[in-house]
């Protein structure tokens, strides 16, 4: 059945991290002849632009910069304030793009929650909670699993109060029915699109059909004819990939590291450095080791016998997808928790931060490589993020949401 035309809002949170995963998504909407609105920061407009989505920005920007190194429970209970402050503050610029009449539906981040759920509320639409990670039920809380690593939140401390009197003031000041404002808060509820697969997702089986799980979204790039893309070593060494994603990349020291711990070993080293450090900060370096500020994964990883990075979603996502064992070394939370899963499932070996030194990291890739279980357990996990569905199966899930309200409607 063809689907009339619609017009969605998409309301992403403008970094990488979840950017990248709601893109796709947007692109395949776009490509089957629905109009979208995609709210974004500069730094991610042409991208927006690229999809055929209309781009507006985020008014006043929200923010992306990365986290502070260190993760503990006095950030964390600050961190909630934050968010809803930054969130709730482009409340009016957004309703003004609208204001000749609502979109269809809005689709918004998990970090966005309570600006999504509150617009599609005011303009009586459906909406969709999109999530770049794990999700929670009754079985899984991802909250509580982040404060076994940032260490527990005092209810009673003042950013937590604050949040609370905040969130309070703006739900009854919202100018929604009673039996409106308790729906705000029901999130369990919400109809949500998850980027990971259901085999990854902690208690996956426990979820029921308000959550989708479609894993990664990006496909990769199709293989260069004019040989511009990234090549393999020519003398056949295996590839030991080394990112530390978009938010924790500011650690030479640990390129360092990885360069001494494998300089006399018969390895082929790729660096993606990232934004914060250079080439030139790592020294000389030997011919069997390559740094780059950025490289394609997608197009690396094919060629990659382990994988070593900081567990952030999107690497372990793509690590999975091409069938990559890894060696992770978490720095956050979340990063912790994506760890725990990696190792529950027997798929990764994590190194703690701390513990993460030369003989660490070299004797922790070379037990990976040696270890055909673990390579078998990802082959097996590679299957199910390729079959997980992607954007198409993340726009038909939205498409029959809507299909479904529209018939109760009728």
């Amino acid at each position: 059945m063809t689907e009339p035309s619609r017009h969605f809002a998409f309301l992403p949170y403008p970094a990488y991290g979840h950017m990248v995963p709601a893109l796709p998504v947007v692109a395949e909407l776009v490509a089957r002849g629905h109009r979208v609105t995609c709210f974004t920061t500069e730094e991610f407009q042409d991208r927006v632009r690229a999809t055929g989505a209309e781009a507006r920005l985020y008014d006043p920007p929200l923010s992306s910069d990365p986290p502070p190194d260190v993760i503990d429970a006095d950030e964390c209970a600050r961190a909630p304030l934050k968010l809803l402050d930054g969130s709730t503050a482009v409340l009016p610029s957004i309703e003004a793009c609208f204001a000749d009449g609502p979109p269809d539906v809005v689709a918004y981040d998990t970090t966005l929650w309570l600006t999504g759920r509150l617009l599609a509320a005011r303009w009586g639409r459906p909406s969709v909670q999109l999530s770049p990670t794990f999700i929670s039920n009754e079985h899984f809380n991802l909250s509580e699993q982040h404060q076994e690593f940032a260490g527990r939140i005092d209810p009673a401390h003042p950013a937590i109060v604050a949040f609370a009197d905040r969130l309070k003031d703006i739900v009854t000041g919202s100018g929604l029915r009673e039996d409106q404002q308790a729906e705000l808060f029901n999130g369990h509820e919400e109809f949500t699109v998850a980027f990971v697969p259901k085999e990854f997702q902690f208690a996956g089986d426990t979820f029921d059909g308000h959550h989708v799980f479609v894993g990664p979204t990006t496909q990769p790039p199709a293989p260069a004819d004019d040989g511009t893309a990234w090549q393999p070593p020519a003398d056949g060494r295996p590839v030991l990939l080394v990112s530390l994603g978009t938010t924790v990349n500011n650690h030479p020291g640990f390129f360092r590291d990885c360069v001494e711990a494998f300089a006399d070993q018969p390895w082929h080293l790729v660096l993606a450095l990232g934004k914060r450090v250079s080439p030139e900060e790592l020294g000389p370096l030997p011919p069997h080791v390559e740094a780059h500020p950025w490289v394609p994964l997608a197009e690396v990883l094919p060629h990659t016998s382990v994988l070593l990075c900081q567990a952030g979603m999107g690497s372990v996502q793509e690590g999975l997808r091409a069938g990559v064992p890894m060696v992770v070394v978490p720095h956050h939370p979340e990063q912790h928790v994506n760890a725990r899963r990696l190792t529950e499932l027997g798929l990764a070996r994590a190194v703690r931060r701390e513990d993460a030194s030369v003989q660490a990291l070299r004797n922790a890739v070379l037990d990976v490589a040696d270890d055909a279980p673990l390579r078998e357990r990802v082959r097996r996990m590679r299957h199910h993020v390729r079959s997980a569905g992607g954007a198409r199966r993340a726009a038909d899930a939205i498409e029959q949401r809507l299909h479904a309200l529209s018939l109760e409607t009728t």
